[in-house]
């Protein structure tokens, strides 16, 4: 699958629903419920090692670590399910709450399983985003640089049952307010191009 992301060009890349690595590296940290089932989370710069932050209780398939350069940050990798919003905001607080203790800044990106237009979500997608915002200081990226509001994107992350007709808008990179001024593109894939799996990579550029 990493070949396959190549031409992102991306420093740092979270993968969802993926099997757990052979063996241990700092460039690889796998988080996950079973051994076919789990998040990783990838660096892909030489020198650019990966340190597995650990907090007590934390959903299995939300994975936190500590990322040194260019200058550190906590970046957490996140696939929510079952329980989408509840799980998310339990999960992120958690987070938020061990990067605040060490005076960095949070980064979160992944496959979060929000939308209000997810039968049952209608508000507690809202609800999520809106706490992310004002309790937690993060603010997705996508959403900032678009002006689209949540629900009505152009671009979807998934294609329910793999259907061109089924879009969907279920994968955020959060990033704290303070950065807003330094994303410099958001990137969607297309439904053509990425015919290997249901959802598309959500690219966010920051400059340095």
């Amino acid at each position: 699958m990493l070949e396959l992301l190549a031409p992102l060009g991306a420093d740092l890349v979270t993968l969802q629903e993926c099997h757990r690595p052979h063996g241990e590296s700092t460039s690889v940290i796998w988080g996950g419920t079973n051994p076919r089932q789990g998040v990783a989370v990838v660096s892909t710069q030489a020198g650019q090692r990966l340190e597995s932050i650990k907090i007590p209780d934390l959903w299995p398939t939300v994975v936190p670590v500590l990322v040194q350069v260019p200058e550190p940050f906590v970046f957490v990798g996140v696939w929510t399910h079952p329980d989408y919003n509840k799980v998310a905001w339990t999960a992120m607080s958690a987070c938020f709450a061990e990067a605040d203790r060490r005076g960095l800044p949070l980064v979160a990106a992944g496959d979060f399983n929000s939308s209000p237009r997810v039968i049952g979500q209608e508000r507690s997608s809202l609800s999520f985003h809106k706490r992310m915002r004002d309790e937690l200081g993060l603010i997705s990226a996508y959403h900032h640089l678009s002006g689209e509001d949540l629900g009505a994107e152009m671009l979807a992350t998934c294609y329910f049952r793999w259907k061109e007709s089924a879009p969907f808008h279920l994968d955020y990179c959060f990033v704290p307010k303070e950065w807003v001024d330094r994303i410099a593109t958001v990137d969607v894939g297309t439904f053509a191009a990425w015919p290997q799996s249901d959802h598309r990579p959500l690219t966010v550029d920051l400059k340095d």
